[in-house]
């Protein structure tokens, strides 16, 4: 909220504003609330310099091969591919071996954690990596910049 603002306001919905991110009627409703608020319109046009500001910086970029890139090539993007392929079916078929072990046999536990341990643990962690990939696909308003 601001801290001089006659009314309870969230000050985030002013950025929200200038970067186009609001729906209508929370950006008519900022609007409004900035045309009788000299705080809130203050904070408003700071931002908006801030913005412009930022915008206009030029900076010295690090060196092509710096840049972490995808291949370039139809092999190497072939090899990639194929090699995340292999590299999840050997997890899966690891997993799914360890798991009917641990069903059909009776054994150590200490050696049943082990043979599902890791597997099922790097599994977990690539699954969960990738929710928040496609999740973050779907909400980076700058998912294309990379430079």
């Amino acid at each position: 909220m601001s801290r001089n603002c006659d009314r309870a306001f969230d000050e985030e919905l002013i950025s929200g504003y200038i970067d186009g991110a609001l729906p209508q009627m929370q950006a008519q409703s900022v609007r409004l609330h900035v045309e009788d608020c000299g705080t809130c319109r203050n904070l408003l046009e700071e931002l908006e310099t801030l913005r412009e500001t930022a915008k206009s910086t030029r900076f010295k970029g690090p060196e092509e091969d710096e840049w972490p890139e995808l291949p370039k090539t139809r092999p190497g993007r072939f090899s990639r591919s194929l090699g995340w392929v292999l590299l999840i079916a050997w997890l899966l078929a690891v997993s799914a071996l360890a798991l009917w072990r641990f069903l059909t046999q009776a054994g150590n536990p200490l050696e049943i954690f082990l043979v599902l341990g890791l597997p099922g643990g790097v599994l977990l962690l690539f699954v969960s990596v990738l929710m928040d990939r496609l999740r973050e696909l779907k909400t980076d308003r700058y998912r294309g910049v990379h430079r």
